[in-house]
């Protein structure tokens, strides 16, 4: 009976990866492009976060989505993340996309397995393959997939700190506090890693600084003023946001080809359903658009800083999941869009509260109901950001009610 799910499981695996597949090879990768093109400016001292691409320029610098009308590039990712875009940026970029692709799959392959590992009962790995298999029909993983987004490598290191300091002979190690500072590099929201190490795993910051030291050094090499570069042009994707400006180019002039790939094809993009869901949207509704930035994300942080102190007592696997969950859901406070393709790091907070409740925690209960919600949306493509958004705000009360978790472990053991 075991094996028969397991192949079944495979084989439902298989054909989503196919459909994603046709998906990917229907247009560019577009939000793939923009890394790429990225390091490409990077490594060749330019500012990557600023580039306007003009014809007679080198066309592996070209990102047909880079609004010549706005002061920034489409490039967000920090100057870490773009470097491990290395060995892809080396390449032509249609092999280039492909490789990523397949390598999305593989790191949320990678997620369900270190997840698989850590589970104590036959039950709960039914529930890891469920979720895991179950949220590769979701529209949200078919838009990561499609557009070759990121934050599946994000859940991938996450999902590996989590399992190495759930272990108990892991859980001080210094492989464990390298992935922990070098999170903080690839996304700066990972920091609210550092005051829970600080509280519970001091062992750990010994890789914790040289993550942190690397992830700041190495982009460094290539082109020393990659990081004020980054963080200025943060400020200006988020002042462009507040203000409601719309990013997408108008109508270019671009060559035929590019990097040997037709222009149609690399600017094409399937209609998959997305939807800014962030906090800011709201308040936009609520007619305060220019509501303050840093306020709000201070008040994000000090609310998590406070959780910590006070759950500090707290055996260390029932905060992990509140952990995650505070990571999951300051996203939706960074003044910048919020897609579908984030929901990928609820695998960690769904499932990282499974096992350590030793049972379907209440607060799974949203996550789980969000799965099918997904897969209507996708289905459906409904129009009303309301509806497309349905899976997140599901997803985003899970993620609350496992920050309340420890506070209600009285109510959870009766």
């Amino acid at each position: 009976m075991a094996i028969t799910g397991w192949v079944l499981a495979g084989v439902v695996l298989l054909v989503s990866f196919g459909l994603d597949f046709a998906n990917t090879a229907q247009g560019g990768a577009i939000d793939l492009r923009n890394r790429i093109t990225g390091v490409r400016l990077l490594e060749s001292g330019a500012d990557a976060y600023r580039y306007k691409w003009h014809e007679g320029e080198l066309p592996g610098f070209c990102d047909l989505y880079n609004n010549p009308q706005l002061p920034v590039s489409k490039t967000t990712a920090t100057p870490a993340l773009l470097i491990l875009h290395a060995p892809l940026a080396a390449l032509p970029y249609r092999p280039a996309q492909f490789l990523w692709f397949f390598a999305q799959w593989l790191l949320l392959l990678g997620t369900g397995a270190l997840w698989l590992r850590a589970c104590a009962t036959p039950w709960q790995r039914w529930v890891v393959a469920a979720a895991v298999t179950g949220f590769t029909y979701t529209a949200s993983w078919r838009l990561h997939a499609e557009r070759g987004q990121a934050y599946v490598l994000l859940a991938f290191l996450f999902a590996w700190w989590l399992t190495a300091t759930l272990d108990v002979k892991r859980g001080n190690s210094f492989m464990a506090g390298f992935i922990a500072g070098l999170l903080v590099m690839l996304r700066p929201p990972f920091a609210l890693l550092l005051p829970f190490l600080a509280l519970h795993r001091r062992g750990q910051w010994l890789g914790a600084a040289l993550g942190l030291l690397l992830g700041v050094g190495l982009p460094m090499l290539w082109n020393v003023g990659c990081w004020p570069d980054y963080f200025s042009a943060m400020q200006t994707h988020a002042e462009l946001y507040l203000h409601d400006f719309d990013p997408r180019p108008g109508p270019q002039s671009y060559p035929p080809t590019i990097e040997g790939v037709p222009t149609d094809i690399l600017g094409n993009y399937v209609a998959i359903p997305y939807a800014d869901f962030s906090a800011h949207t709201l308040l936009r509704g609520l007619g305060l658009a220019a509501f303050p930035v840093l306020p709000l994300l201070l008040a994000v942080v000090a609310g998590c800083v406070c959780w910590l102190w006070f759950s500090r007592k707290e055996p260390t696997e029932r905060l992990l999941p509140g952990l995650a969950a505070w990571l999951f859901l300051v996203d939706l406070f960074l003044p910048a869009y919020r897609d579908s393709y984030n929901d990928v790091l609820i695998l960690n907070v769904a499932i990282m509260g499974i096992i350590a409740a030793g049972k379907f925690p209440w607060a799974a209960w949203p996550c789980a109901l969000a799965l099918p919600v997904g897969w209507a949306v996708y289905a459906f493509a409904p129009e009303a950001a309301w509806a497309i958004n349905l899976p997140s705000m599901l997803f985003a009360w899970g993620a609350v009610m496992f920050v309340l978790w420890p506070m209600m472990r009285k109510r959870e053991s009766d």
